[in-house]
């Protein structure tokens, strides 16, 4: 590699190349083929870098390099390879690894399928706060294995750090009293925390909640604008047949200053 190169490497955040998703392809038609070349040239000399690094034995380089034999960023896609530096950082408790590990022992994608050592994977990564682990955990002990109870525990942990699919699954545990005491109140508030970040499933549970004064107070208007975002159209078309103009023209309003809001968190 050249001595200007590097240099132009260097003078960028180490992170660039996990930040770069748009590929070679992209990357030409956006700045032509010299340009996709450099990237994916920085994209090796980062690989060579976190190559280094895990190889001295720095767990969050090993879960790097895992991830890019996994993604083939950096380097040829090799799950084999990805197994072993996710084995690695797993062995320093690396949450992400542990996870990956779950996943890829599931899946038997670089090792032979093994549901057990799967499940050993997603609950230490859960154990140790990983968000995604602790939503598969929940949901599979709230569905699959009838534990609702220990799936609501978990689902709440994952729903705590802002997981939106564990937010709504938290709100129809509560909605059904599934593990726990039937609360309309509670299943709207975890509905809504969801259905703010643009969750489709939340959206349409507040509706009904909305809908049917279930929890909070009846409003249609307010219903038909989680149906919209949601874009549910059957519920739309049965809701505003029970809706005057007014409460129509009101909801259109409700629905751009509430899609607004959307869009601005999402952009934070």
């Amino acid at each position: 590699m050249s001595r200007s190169l590097r240099a132009m490497f260097f003078s960028l955040p180490l992170a660039l190349p996990l930040l770069v998703s748009a590929g070679a392809v992209q990357a030409q038609q956006a700045f032509g083929y010299d340009e996709a070349e450099r990237q994916q040239e920085l994209l090796g000399v980062w690989y060579e870098i976190r190559e280094s690094n895990a190889q001295k034995g720095d767990p969050a380089a090993m879960f790097d390099v895992g991830m890019a034999n996994y993604s083939g960023r950096g380097t040829a896609v090799d799950h084999d390879q990805a197994v072993r530096w996710f084995a690695r950082a797993a062995d320093a408790d690396h949450a992400g690894a542990h996870y990956y590990l779950g996943y890829l022992f599931a899946t038997g994608k670089g090792a032979a399928a093994d549901a057990d050592r799967s499940r050993e994977h997603y609950t230490r990564a859960a154990e140790l706060g990983h968000a995604d682990a602790q939503y598969w955990l929940g949901s599979h002990l709230a569905n699959g294995e009838q534990d609702p109870v220990a799936g609501l525990e978990w689902l709440t942990r994952a729903a705590d750090q802002g997981l939106p699919a564990a937010q709504y699954y938290v709100g129809l545990l509560h909605e059904n009293g599934q593990g726990t005491t039937r609360d309309a109140a509670a299943a709207a508030r975890w509905y809504t925390a969801a259905a703010e970040q643009g969750y489709r499933h939340a959206q349409i549970g507040l509706g009904r909640l909305h809908q049917n004064g279930r929890g909070v107070e009846r409003d249609l208007v307010q219903a038909h604008v989680w149906y919209s975002l949601a874009q549910d159209e059957e519920r739309i078309a049965s809701l505003e047949a029970r809706m005057n103009n007014r409460d129509l023209v009101t909801a259109k309003g409700r629905l751009e200053e509430q899609n607004a809001a959307i869009q601005a968190a999402s952009a934070r």
